[in-house]
Parts: structure tokens; C-alpha cells; sequence
């Protein structure tokens, strides 16, 4: 819509409290009370991953004291019609939402009806501990420009956005056979202090990042019931991101990490031909197995770690590697990824 789009003609410009109240109009205006259009994919669809989600969130809700009663109700509604939808055995599978279903969900199904405040903070967000200059070293110390180091955020940054992130109902992208739900900078995302963060990232790591405005912004979060080895529930496949430098870091308490090996990042030592449209490096699974396979399967294994950033090529294919963590809200799994710049630059 015109206002979304604006907001991200204003990002790419800098102009970043400008692109927040565009971003803001917008998703009102998808989101809100009064829908554009009430007959939008994603109120019409669900999945039994996407209901298990929200049930959890709204207990969560209830449990931290916002709204209790408005959201224990909700809870009681949520599990009353999913007990009724004769679910398919892939928690990840769409299925029509009947207007049977719809009408008792109300207008509370994937709507902007708790968005916490991610204010921009008064000191820095990024830790003082980092050495930049060792950082930026390792990052073009590897091959194909990549690096990874804890304690990213500081604690009271990480907090809020760990805050922000479990009790903002913005999580309407449940699109993806693994089960993982997104949301996305101009559906809910957008905060002031995300867009400080990544412009501290900016001025911090200036070789890294060149003059490369932040393009894009998301966040996933996966369900832990993933590991079971009977489960059809996933990360996310191997692909690569239309942008020049690619930012991954996880929020979730390591606590909640089962396997301190694993539940990170791949990120193969291979690029994505310059040819290859959006589609296909993101979606042909097939095409980039075949040129994985071309290339040797070189990669780097980056294990889970509560923040914890990797920083790399975003030419580079990547996948989520294998994560086994505690079942429960809290122990989500959750990434957030920001893309600078353009592809090949």
C-alpha cells in the first residue's frame, strides 16, 4: 500500500522516524479495527502451528499481567475452536479458516491487538564490550566475509526487544511448511529501536558495512516441538538474501537451548550465482542443493547462543541448523535478521 511503501522509500533515504509513522499507518490500516481488507489471506487461513503459537501467547499475555482477563478469554476461545478443526498431521499445513471459526475468533485473529513500545534508548545499544577492530578483522579474514561474537546488545537493549518481541502480537506470517511464523518491518515490526540498533551497526563497523542502509528487517520464531524426530515442523531451508551484508542475532535465553552445539546458523562457502533471481535463490530448494553439491558442501556451523550475532555475505547460502529446545513460550527459538545494502555491492 502507498503508505508502506513510502515508509520504505524513507528507510533507504535515512529518514528513519518519517518511515515509522508510515510504517505505523499502514499497519493500522491492515491490521486494525477497520480492516482495508477484512478478506485478507491471512485472516481467512490458519494452521495448527500458527493456533499453538497464539494460545501460547495469549497465555502469556495473561500470565505477565497485561489485560489478564481480556486474554485468559481469548485463550479460552482460541482452544475451544481449535479442539473443533479437524487438523491435518502436519502442524505446518494451511487450512481454511471457516466463517464459522472466523466470526468466534472475532477481529482478534492475526490483528494488531497488543503491540508493546520499543523506544529508542537515551545510551547505546550495542554492548561496549565488542572489540571492533578485531571483529571487522575476522570478517575479511574469511573467504567469502563472514564473522560471528557474543554479548552483541547490551542487557537492557536485549531485554526490550526480548519483551517487545513475546508480547507484540505481530507474528502473521505462517506461511512456510516448517511450521515458523514471521513478522516482518511493515506489518508490525518496525520500532524505534530496532532502526537504532542497526544504525549503530552502521556507524560501529563502517568497513563492514560501508555506506549500506538498513533494506529490510524480520524475525522468526520457531516452534521447539521441531526435534522430535517425527515432527514435519523445521527451521528454515538453504537460501540466500537479496542484500550486501546479512545481520542474524537470537534473543532467546540460552537456558532454553538443550544442545549447545547446535540450533544456530549454517552458512555455506558458496554465493548465489548473480543471475539467479530472487525466487530461485530463495525458494528453488532443489537448484541450490545441485549447487551446493557443485561447490563441496564447505560451510561454517555457527552454534546457538543468546546474543550472539553472525554477520555475513548475504550472497551466502544459509540455513537454520538443527535446534532442540525447551517446549514453552518463552523457549522459542527467535531470530532477527537485518539486510544492508544491494545484492552483488
Amino acid at each position: 500500500d502507498a503508505h508502506s511503501n513510502l515508509g520504505v522509500t524513507l528507510q533507504e533515504l535515512g529518514k528513519l522516524e518519517a518511515a515509522l509513522v508510515q510504517y505505523k499507518k499502514s499497519f493500522e490500516l491492515v491490521r486494525g479495527k477497520n480492516p482495508v481488507d477484512p478478506q485478507h489471506q491471512s485472516f481467512r487461513l490458519i494452521s495448527k502451528a500458527k493456533m499453538t503459537h497464539d494460545i501460547e501467547q495469549f497465555e502469556y499475555l495473561a500470565a505477565s499481567g497485561y489485560e489478564s482477563e481480556k486474554f485468559q478469554a481469548l485463550v479460552n476461545v482460541y482452544k475451544a475452536v481449535s479442539s473443533e478443526i479437524n487438523w491435518p498431521t502436519n502442524d505446518g499445513e494451511i487450512i481454511p479458516l471457516t466463517d464459522k471459526y472466523q466470526k468466534l475468533l472475532m477481529d482478534t485473529y492475526n490483528r494488531s491487538i497488543h503491540v508493546l513500545e520499543a523506544p529508542e534508548l537515551p545510551g547505546p545499544t550495542l554492548s561496549n564490550t565488542l572489540d571492533i577492530e578485531k571483529i571487522t578483522e575476522n570478517y575479511f579474514k574469511h573467504d567469502f566475509d563472514l564473522t560471528y561474537f557474543d554479548n552483541f546488545l547490551t542487557p537492557v537493549a536485549l531485554d526490550s526487544i526480548r519483551h517487545f518481541l513475546l508480547g507484540s502480537t505481530i507474528w502473521f506470517d505462517f506461511f512456510h511448511k516448517g511450521g515458523y511464523i514471521g513478522a516482518y518491518l511493515r506489518d508490525g515490526l518496525a520500532c524505534p529501536l530496532f532502526f537504532q540498533i542497526a544504525e549503530e551497526m552502521r556507524t560501529t563497523f563502517p568497513k563492514i558495512f560501508k555506506n549500506h542502509p538498513l533494506k529490510q528487517l524480520w524475525a522468526y520464531k520457531y516452534d521447539s516441538r521441531a526435534y522430535k524426530n517425527d515432527s514435519p515442523l523445521t527451521g528454515i531451508n538453504a537460501h540466500a538474501d537479496y542484500a550486501a551484508v546479512n545481520v542474524n542475532f537470537w534473543v532467546t535465553p540460552k537456558a532454553a537451548n538443550l544442545n549447545y552445539l547446535s540450533g544456530g546458523l549454517v552458512v555455506y562457502n558458496t554465493v548465489a550465482p548473480l543471475e539467479w533471481d530472487s525466487k530461485t535463490f530463495n525458494n528453488d530448494t532443489e537448484k541450490i542443493l545441485e549447487h551446493l553439491e557443485d561447490n563441496n558442501n564447505e560451510k561454517s556451523v555457527i552454534p546457538y547462543n543468546e546474543n550472539r550475532i553472525v554477520i555475513f555475505n548475504s550472497n551466502l547460502i544459509h540455513e537454520t541448523d538443527k535446534f532442540e529446545f525447551k517446549e514453552g513460550y518463552e523457549n522459542r527459538r527467535i531470530n532477527v535478521t537485518m539486510l544492508f545494502g544491494e545484492r552483488g555491492t
